[in-house]
Formats: structure tokens, sequence, C-alpha cells
């Protein structure tokens, strides 16, 4: 075997999955030394950190280590469904506050589909997540919650709903695993044994997780994107209607995006419009609505516009009220050697 010079270990863990996923009957751990430049023991970390924080399926055989084939999926793709799932995985890493270990693995892969000229910037992006601080107890929550949605098994959730510190068994059918760049977060949506009804769980608030033994079925008629029609970000259910009026200035922004499927716009003579749309949750929306500042005027329903109303009015106090002077810290006085005591020798 070729040995190789020692390299950063995020670089190093990439080029190790690699390895293992070309090679059926694995390495051993000096093996593993020759290729990548390091000697045994830090081999056998990088092994640990594969199974343990990054969750590379890995067997032992007698004295090498293996990836079992099971746990490898196969991906054809052309140039442009690579480019399609790359936006997608950057897009997930920007907006998620955890930092996932698979979307470096899964980037470096799409790097394989793309031309010469651009596979070292997009391998470039897959070393820059891998080099990020991983959570392993998200990562591990998320592993669980991935495999029992994949193989149709209930899971026994310890779930710390928001605002409440003791956290509540729930047992939960997953259905479906969704991302939010509203909230940078990520959540699981299924039936909860639990409640006897639909429910969403962030799966940032989830506790402890375990796949039990029991299966379960999804509905065939329960559609992701139905269900989510009327919610901004993962918040469903009965629709309110929201009635926007955006000022001339910033309309031609307004028109260049589709921000919600009911949204509908109409024109006006001073050059504004007004967005009408139909959405499940005023909180989240509410969000949106304030990033415009001064260039939106809530028109419905009145609920949220008394409410941005009131924050106005405490925004301007708070900017009108005279600032209050910052207090100086008090000076220590340093206390004043006594010329008349003997000086005591430190030795």
């Amino acid at each position: 075997m070729v040995s190789m010079t020692a390299q950063p270990r995020a670089a190093r863990l990439l080029q190790m999955q690699q390895l293992f996923k070309g090679r059926a009957a694995g390495f051993t751990t000096a093996e593993l030394a020759s290729l990548t430049g390091v000697d045994v023991r830090t081999v056998q970390r990088d092994i640990a950190t594969l199974q343990n924080t990054m969750y590379f399926a890995l067997a032992k055989q007698g004295q090498r280590y293996v990836h079992p084939r099971d746990a490898r999926l196969s991906l054809e793709i052309n140039l442009h469904e690579a480019r399609a799932l790359l936006f997608a995985a950057r897009l997930l890493v920007r907006y998620s506050d955890e930092t996932d270990p698979y979307a470096a693995s899964a980037v470096e892969k799409l790097a394989r589909a793309m031309p010469d000229a651009v596979r070292p910037q997009v391998l470039a992006a897959a070393a820059s997540i891998a080099r990020s601080p991983a959570n392993a107890e998200f990562t591990r929550t998320l592993t669980t919650v991935t495999e029992a949605w994949a193989r149709r098994r209930v899971l026994r959730l310890s779930y710390r709903s928001a605002g409440k510190s003791r956290p509540r068994e729930v047992r939960l059918q997953p259905y479906f695993i969704e991302p939010s760049a509203a909230g940078m977060s990520t959540y699981v949506i299924g039936l909860s044994e639990t409640h006897g009804a639909m429910r969403t769980f962030k799966v940032e608030r989830i506790v402890s997780a375990e796949a039990l033994p029991r299966h379960f079925e999804i509905p065939p008629d329960l559609d992701l994107d139905q269900l989510l029609q009327s919610a901004w970000g993962i918040i469903w259910g009965e629709g309110t209607l929201v009635r926007l009026r955006f000022t001339p200035g910033v309309t031609w922004r307004v028109k260049e995006s589709r921000w919600h499927p009911s949204q509908q716009i109409e024109d006006l003579p001073d050059g504004g419009c007004i967005l009408t749309m139909t959405v499940a949750s005023l909180m989240e929306v509410g969000r949106w609505v304030r990033s415009w500042g001064h260039e939106v005027e809530v028109l419905a329903p009145a609920s949220l516009r008394n409410e941005l109303r009131d924050e106005a009015l405490k925004i301007m106090r708070t900017y009108t009220a005279k600032p209050k002077p910052q207090r100086r810290a008090r000076r220590v006085r340093q206390p004043v050697a006594d010329a008349t005591l003997p000086r005591l020798a430190i030795p």
C-alpha cells in the first residue's frame, strides 16, 4: 500500500469513509494508518469518531473493520440532478443551527457527479461542513428518528415542550421529517399515540429517543404538502386571512417571490400592493412581517395589527426616552503600605 502524508482530521475522516465504501474486505488499523499517514492510535480514535459521532456503520471482523453492504445506498444522478441536491444540502446546512455530519459526506458524494472544473469547490464545501463543531446528542437523536422513520418503527420520546422544565414520554409514529428555515430547526411529524392525534415535535427538544420493535403504516392518502398547505413554516391547521399593504418602494421585492401557496397580490394606484394569504400560525408569519419594518402595514387580522401597534409603541418609548447614564465602576482603592512597619522577607 502507498503511504500518504498526514492531512487535516476532517478530510481524513471523509477519506476513511470512501476507503471503506470502496473495499468490501475492509481494513486493519495498520493498513488505514499507512494509507492516511497517521499512527495506529490516531486511526483507532478516528474509527471511534466515525462510529459514535458520525454514525458511520462499521463492523469488526477479526482484525479488520468493514462497512456492511446493507448500510450502503446507491445513487446514479446526472450533473443537473447533483446540482439540485447540492442546493438542498447547502440550504439545510446554512439554515440549520445544528451541524449534521452526514451533510458533509452527502456533499462529498455529490462532488463525484460534478465536472472537473467545479469538483474542488464542492469538495471544499464538504470539508468546510465537516470542520463545523457537531452536536453529538442532536446527531444521535436525529439518527434514531431517521432510522425509525425509514423502517416504520414506533418511537418512544422523552420530549420537553417549549417553556416546560420536565420532559414527557410520548409514543410517536414518525410519518415525516421536515426542516424549517423560519425557525432554523428540524421537526418530526406523525401520529402521537399519546395524544391520539397528528402532532409536530421539534427534534432539538427531544431529550432521548428509542425505536420500539412495533411497526406502523402511513395512511396511503396522507400528503405532507397538503398537510402543510396552510403553514407558513411548520405549524398547520385552520387558516387565518392575512392582508398586508406594502409601500411602492418594496412592491417589486414582494412580487419577486412566491411566499405562500395561497397568496394573491393586488396592485394599488400609488405603486404599492396588497398581499393576501391564509396561514395557520400568526406567530410564524408575524416574524416575517416584522422583517419589513415600516414598509408594510397589517390590514388584517386585527389581532396581528394590534400586536404590532403595541410593539411599535414600546419601541418608540424605548428610543425616545433619555438614555440612562451609565454608572462608572467603583474604583477599588489599594491599601497604602505603612513605611513604619517592617518589611517581611518572602523566601
